[in-house]
């Protein structure tokens, strides 16, 4: 396993990015790009509270900090309270039982003038949407490909990004009955489960406050925080469609394959409720190929912009 660190634009960094959006040709990291936005100062996590510590929030406590699945449904550590009570929570949290307020609209909490994405890339007709991520150190999103384009700035503390290219898909080892969620912890690989790690090329890079990495669609991407963090992503972009996860399921070969049809029956034509084991788990890929059939929209349910 090979790791190579992320390209660095120079200080002027925006044509840099602009050029590596347009051939989509990696991750690329803009340090300090975001040092001028509002969010630098106004979403710290004391500037929060005391602008929006009455609002009640629904954040996810007492999280794993081992394993790539939750050991039980994610609802089972969802809690609603003040988010003045979650960042006492925590600011108090180990390591080992972090939280997280995760996947929120920003434009529903924050003033979403704030972060000026609009600069960063322009309209091309495509929807956006724009997801804030607050939380304790330990926090983790494990290995996972999304649709879309995406811009992760970080705007408090500090994490590290891990990546693997959408070409290396097979080397992620995706679950059979999904090919957007790695089988793979990336803190403990094991080689002799997964093998085909043993000759990937992953990407990492650390970020500071201030910190846009440049994750293209599809790019596979380990997210980990070293301290209490404050982040935003926003995905813009057409998205991958059916045509990329059918030559991928392909690949992968019997397994998924009849995973693929199990769930294509129990979930899309039965429409069986599905789990939530994943961190906000998306369809099951026999669920994506149903939607597309019927509505002609591989990504619906998960698309961030279509929720």
């Amino acid at each position: 396993m090979t790791v190579r660190r992320v390209p660095q634009a120079p200080a002027s960094g925006i044509g840099a990015l602009h050029r590596t959006v347009a051939r989509r040709s990696g991750p690329l990291l803009c340090s300090g790009l975001l040092d001028s936005w509002p969010a630098r100062t106004a979403w710290s996590p004391a500037a929060l509270v005391e602008r929006h510590g009455e609002r009640r929030v629904t954040a996810l406590l007492d999280l794993p900090d081992t394993g790539v699945l939750f050991p039980q449904d994610q609802r089972r550590y969802e809690r609603e309270l003040s988010f003045g009570e979650f960042v006492e929570q925590m600011e108090s949290a180990g390591s080992s039982a972090p939280c997280y307020l995760a996947y929120q609209r920003a434009h529903e909490i924050f003033d979403p003038a704030d972060c000026d994405f609009a600069s960063l890339v322009p309209p091309d007709g495509h929807p956006t949407d724009t997801r804030v991520w607050i939380g304790s150190a330990g926090t983790r999103s494990m290995l996972h490909s999304d649709l879309k384009d995406n811009f992760f700035c970080q705007l408090w503390g500090e994490k590290s990004v891990t990546l693997l290219a959408w070409r290396d898909s097979r080397a992620a080892y995706p679950f059979p009955d999904n090919l957007v969620n790695s089988q793979v912890d990336l803190a403990v690989p094991d080689m002799r489960r997964f093998p085909r790690l043993k000759h990937a090329v992953l990407h990492h890079v650390r970020m500071g406050p201030g910190d846009l990495l440049y994750i293209p669609r599809g790019w596979w991407h380990d997210i980990r925080a070293h301290t209490t963090s404050v982040s935003v992503n926003h995905w813009f972009g057409r998205p991958l469609g059916v045509a990329q996860y059918l030559a991928l399921l392909g690949a992968l070969g019997p397994e998924y394959w009849k995973a693929t049809a199990r769930d294509f029956i129990e979930h899309g034509l039965l429409r069986r409720t599905e789990s939530t084991q994943f961190f906000f788990s998306p369809p099951s890929t026999g669920k994506r190929l149903y939607d597309a059939l019927r509505f002609g929209d591989f990504s619906r349910g998960n698309d961030p912009s279509s929720s």
